[in-house]
């Protein structure tokens, strides 16, 4: 039991650092959604979390931008595509 533990510690910590690494900077957010589209540990994150744990973008406004955009609070990363992220991507231009 005591490896289940630490791996669930493991998991739990590369989620916790993920999202608490987010920033406004367009570049660093591409490559971290598209490398985790491909990782099972971090591609059930929802988008709305990742966005605003850190509280660099408020709750609301990313949840309205989230439905014009054809998303919504429960989007979960795997489910974005290339066009998605782009989308995304305008939304941090503003900011």
């Amino acid at each position: 039991m005591n490896s289940f533990h630490n791996e669930v510690d493991s998991i739990r910590s590369k989620r916790s650092l993920f999202i608490n690494n987010f920033a406004l900077d367009a570049t660093s957010f591409e490559q971290n959604l598209k490398s985790a589209i491909n990782d099972n540990h971090l591609n059930s994150i929802r988008i709305h979390k990742y966005m605003t744990e850190t509280k660099l973008l408020g709750k609301v406004e990313t949840a309205r931008y989230l439905d014009k955009i054809g998303l919504n609070e429960k989007t979960v990363i795997k489910n974005l595509t290339n066009h998605d992220i782009k989308k995304l991507l305008v939304l941090l231009e503003t900011k």
